[in-house]
Order: structure tokens, then sequence, then C-alpha cells
């Protein structure tokens, strides 16, 4: 595991439906992510009290120290229902001591909480239980895509703390990348974030120096270039399924973008990797 930048990575899922009052613990290698996913706790980070809902995110340094209480509420005479789930990782090592330092997280942040996230730690965790494959490499770049992710997801909440339109022109950009092989309207962005079209326009042309469908076109324009070069598809079916309505158009825009046709494109590139192919085997 060192060889791909972790010492160790401890990864699970956690429901508790009884009190809990865990020991202090003093982080002294590595760092504990935790994601509350569902009902409330209390954390202790470094002394300081946390009350801890579904959304908020902890993240205990090494040298620090953290304790965890849930179930506080339910008192003496237990009326109170206990539920409380949560994902967690621990993990050490020089990529984490290097990621640590290279940016800023704060002990806790409410991050939003959805299946992509979701996805990658149930991945990390099947990765781990999987004892009879060779699988060090996948289980290291998992936790690295999650780490990353979760910096992402702060990132964005620090800077919708900071600024509600930059907020919203990353929730129109995350949109447009997931949906881009689809009929996008400009009106339809507007209507999902409860803006206007031409303030949904300037705030994301304010932030990334476009506005939001030549983004959508050029997400489109990227999708396509690979399934040019790296499928057999006609080039009419690359564009109808990259999100293009209008193959005249995309050709336009291809060649605007790629200084070629897509045909030149495709016949070029493959010409180019022939050559690197038969050099490799002189």
């Amino acid at each position: 595991m060192e060889n791909y930048g972790f010492r160790y990575i401890d990864v699970g899922y956690s429901h508790h439906r009884a009190p809990l009052r865990n020991q202090l613990e003093r982080r002294k290698d590595g760092v504990l992510i935790r994601l509350q996913v569902n009902g409330t706790c209390r954390v202790d980070l470094n002394g300081i009290s946390h009350h801890i809902r579904s959304g908020d995110l902890i993240v205990s340094r090494p040298g620090g120290t953290y304790q965890l209480f849930i179930g506080e509420e339910s008192g003496l005479d237990g009326q109170c229902v206990v539920d409380s789930a949560d994902y967690y990782v621990v993990c050490g090592g020089e990529w984490v001591d290097q990621w640590l330092s290279n940016q800023t997280l704060t002990d806790v942040a409410h991050i939003e909480v959805n299946d992509d996230l979701l996805s990658l730690w149930r991945r990390l965790i099947y990765e781990k239980r999987n004892l009879h494959e060779n699988n060090t490499e996948i289980i290291a770049c998992c936790a690295k895509l999650l780490c990353l992710t979760l910096e992402r997801s702060i990132v964005k909440l620090l800077v919708g703390v900071g600024r509600k339109e930059h907020f919203i022109a990353y929730k129109l950009k995350q949109y447009i990348e997931k949906h881009a092989t689809e009929a996008l309207t400009l009106e339809e962005l507007a209507a999902r974030n409860g803006v206007s079209t031409s303030t949904a326009s300037h705030m994301f042309k304010l932030a990334f120096g476009v506005p939001p469908m030549r983004y959508a076109v050029e997400v489109r324009l990227a999708i396509a270039s690979d399934r040019i070069l790296y499928s057999d598809m006609r080039l009419e079916d690359a564009a109808e399924a990259s999100g293009f309505r209008s193959y005249p158009y995309f050709c336009r825009a291809f060649r605007s973008k790629y200084g070629q046709s897509p045909t030149e494109y495709r016949t070029q590139h493959r010409e180019l990797d022939e050559g690197r192919s038969f050099g490799s085997e002189l």
C-alpha cells in the first residue's frame, strides 16, 4: 500500500440504534474523515464540542483528539429513538500527508450528500472487503478520488458562502456536465436554480468566462472527440450520442474547436497511433 502513497486505509459504514460514547482517541497518524448521513450526534474535536447533523463532514487531523457521543438526547428514560448513520475513512501515508498540507480542510463542514459521493465511499468499502483480488492500486485510487471529491465539496461550500452567485454557477456547471448529452435549455437550467435566464447566464459567465450553453457545447465536443477516436461509431451517430441534434452544426462547431473536420480528426489521429505502434515494435 505504501507504494501508492498510503500506509493504511480503514473504511466503513456505521449505523447506530443505541446510545454510544466512545473512548477519547488521539490521532497519532493519518486522518479520520466522517460523514453523518442520518440522524444527529455530538463530536468533540480537540476539546471543542460540535453538534453534528446529516450532511456534516468531520475531519480529525494527526495530533488531534476525537470523541463521539450518540444518543445523548434520549435521556435517562430512553424514550427518544436513536438512529444515527455515517460513513468513515481513516487513512495515513505520504499521499495523505501531502494532501492535508496542500489545502485547507475545516474541522467541520456541511456539504451536499449525493449519490455520486456515496457511491465512491461504497466502492472503496467494497474493494477493501474484496480479499481475493490484487486490488491494492484500485483501493489507493478510490481513496484518493474520495478525498479529492470531498475537498471539492468543501471548496464549493466555501465559494457558495462567500458569493451566492458563484455557488449557483457551480451548480449550473455540475448539472451541465452530468446532462450534457441530453436536450438542455437555458430556461431549464435557470428554473432549476430559481433564477432568471439572464441571471443564470450572467453568473455562469462571470465564474467561468463563457455562457452556460456554450459550455454545454464544449462538454459535448469533448465527449464526441473521445467517441470519434476510441470507437468505431459512425460520425453522425457519435455526434447524436454526444448531444448534438444537428450534424452540420456539429461539424462547424468541431472544426472551430479542433481546426479539422471530424473525418480529418479521426484519420489523422489513427494514423499517428498506428505510427507509434509501428515504431514501438521496431
